[in-house]
Protein backbone atom coordinates (compact mmCIF):
# COMPACT_ATOMS: atom_id res chain seq x y z
CA UNK A 1 0.00 0.00 0.00
CA UNK A 2 0.77 3.42 -0.92
CA UNK A 3 0.92 6.41 0.72
CA UNK A 4 -1.45 8.89 -0.52
CA UNK A 5 -2.76 12.42 0.82
CA UNK A 6 -4.76 14.97 -1.17
CA UNK A 7 -7.60 17.90 -0.57
CA UNK A 8 -9.64 18.89 -3.77
CA UNK A 9 -11.80 21.87 -3.34
CA UNK A 10 -14.93 22.43 -5.85
CA UNK A 11 -16.12 25.60 -7.50
CA UNK A 12 -19.12 24.92 -5.59
CA UNK A 13 -17.65 25.10 -2.56
CA UNK A 14 -17.50 21.46 -1.33
CA UNK A 15 -14.86 19.29 -1.75
CA UNK A 16 -12.94 16.05 -0.64
CA UNK A 17 -9.92 14.28 1.59
CA UNK A 18 -8.80 11.26 0.25
CA UNK A 19 -6.16 9.28 2.17
CA UNK A 20 -3.82 5.95 1.84
CA UNK A 21 -1.33 4.99 4.25
CA UNK A 22 -0.31 1.96 6.74
CA UNK A 23 -3.09 2.34 9.50
CA UNK A 24 -5.80 3.92 7.14
CA UNK A 25 -8.85 1.44 5.90
CA UNK A 26 -7.09 0.66 2.60
CA UNK A 27 -8.20 4.03 0.44
CA UNK A 28 -10.66 6.92 2.43
CA UNK A 29 -12.48 9.64 1.12
CA UNK A 30 -13.67 12.25 3.85
CA UNK A 31 -16.54 14.86 2.66
CA UNK A 32 -15.63 18.90 3.10
CA UNK A 33 -18.13 21.29 3.91
CA UNK A 34 -17.51 24.75 2.79
CA UNK A 35 -15.98 25.42 5.90
CA UNK A 36 -13.48 22.85 5.37
CA UNK A 37 -14.37 20.52 8.16
CA UNK A 38 -15.36 17.08 7.69
CA UNK A 39 -18.67 16.85 6.71
CA UNK A 40 -20.81 13.62 7.75
CA UNK A 41 -24.41 13.95 6.85
CA UNK A 42 -24.48 13.28 2.91
CA UNK A 43 -25.10 10.48 0.88
CA UNK A 44 -21.25 9.86 -0.32
CA UNK A 45 -19.96 9.90 3.34
CA UNK A 46 -23.00 8.06 4.42
CA UNK A 47 -22.57 9.21 7.93
CA UNK A 48 -18.60 8.36 8.42
CA UNK A 49 -15.11 8.70 6.24
CA UNK A 50 -15.88 5.92 3.54
CA UNK A 51 -13.13 3.30 3.36
CA UNK A 52 -11.32 0.36 1.38
CA UNK A 53 -12.55 2.43 -1.63
CA UNK A 54 -11.34 1.58 -5.24
CA UNK A 55 -9.75 3.94 -7.35
CA UNK A 56 -12.76 4.32 -9.51
CA UNK A 57 -15.10 4.36 -6.32
CA UNK A 58 -13.12 7.43 -5.22
CA UNK A 59 -13.68 8.36 -9.51
CA UNK A 60 -17.59 8.25 -8.61
CA UNK A 61 -17.56 9.45 -5.36
CA UNK A 62 -15.60 12.60 -6.70
CA UNK A 63 -17.48 13.67 -9.26
CA UNK A 64 -20.57 13.16 -6.91
CA UNK A 65 -19.78 16.06 -4.79
CA UNK A 66 -18.56 18.38 -7.56
CA UNK A 67 -21.70 18.05 -9.17
CA UNK A 68 -23.54 19.37 -5.81
CA UNK A 69 -24.69 22.39 -5.65
CA UNK A 70 -23.20 25.56 -3.39
CA UNK A 71 -26.55 25.06 -0.80
CA UNK A 72 -26.99 21.61 -1.57
CA UNK A 73 -29.37 20.07 0.83
CA UNK A 74 -29.72 16.30 2.34
CA UNK A 75 -32.99 15.76 3.74
CA UNK A 76 -32.43 12.58 4.11
CA UNK A 77 -29.43 12.74 6.26
CA UNK A 78 -30.29 15.59 8.71
CA UNK A 79 -29.82 14.84 12.20
CA UNK A 80 -32.65 14.66 13.78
Amino acid sequence: MGHRMSKTYFANGWGVSIIEFAFSRGTELAVLGQDGEVHYANPVAQGDTRGWLTDEEVRELTSEVASWSEDQVFPDWEEE
